[in-house]
């Protein structure tokens, strides 16, 4: 939503890629405990967001330097982990759905008209962040089932909900923010 109001001030996708992998890289790794066993990472929320603020071209970039980043051992997934093995292991299904979802949510940006009322934003945002994390368990989940043939999946999926839930609606207040903030729409 903001990729050309950013090219207007000299902003390039390439920039804004390397920014959407450092702010990953940053804040990805944080985890949350919400409830005793109901961890929020900031990594999803930040997959979906940045793509939806910035395009599909930064948002894909700057997902796959992050993961070239982790797979190479710099500890930037969730919870400080790195490696190959994180991306071959249980949790490797919900990283490589990443880049899925910031080509899908980053389209989703760049198609809102450059007219578009900050309520028809809003409303792409929040859907866009549900889609996101929608992504990210679809791809995430038959891949962990992988590693653990016997995995409760409705236990899981209720164990993983609200977290991407409340992740969409601060992904969907961070958007009102920014937006307001620019004080021009995006």
């Amino acid at each position: 939503m903001f990729e050309s109001h950013l090219e207007q001030k000299g902003w390039r996708w390439p920039i804004t890629g390397l920014i959407t992998a450092v702010i990953l890289g940053a804040l990805g790794p944080i985890v949350i405990d919400l409830e005793q066993g109901l961890p929020l990472s900031l990594q999803s929320l930040l997959v979906c967001w940045l793509p939806l603020m910035l395009g599909w071209r930064a948002g894909v970039t700057g997902v796959l330097a992050y993961l070239a980043a982790g797979a190479a051992g710099l500890p930037v997934f969730a919870g400080y982990n790195s490696g190959i093995s994180a991306l071959a292991g249980p949790t490797g299904g919900y990283l490589l759905g990443m880049p899925v979802a910031a080509l899908l949510l980053g389209s989703i940006a760049e198609a809102t008209p450059a007219d578009a009322s900050d309520r028809n934003r809003y409303v792409r945002v929040g859907a866009g962040m549900v889609l996101g994390h929608i992504v990210i368990l679809t791809m995430g989940i038959p891949w962990q089932m992988k590693f653990a043939p016997d995995l409760d999946v409705p236990a899981l999926l209720e164990r993983l909900v609200r977290p991407a839930l409340l992740k969409s609606t601060l992904g969907l207040l961070l958007s009102v923010m920014a937006i307001r903030a620019i004080g021009t729409r995006a």
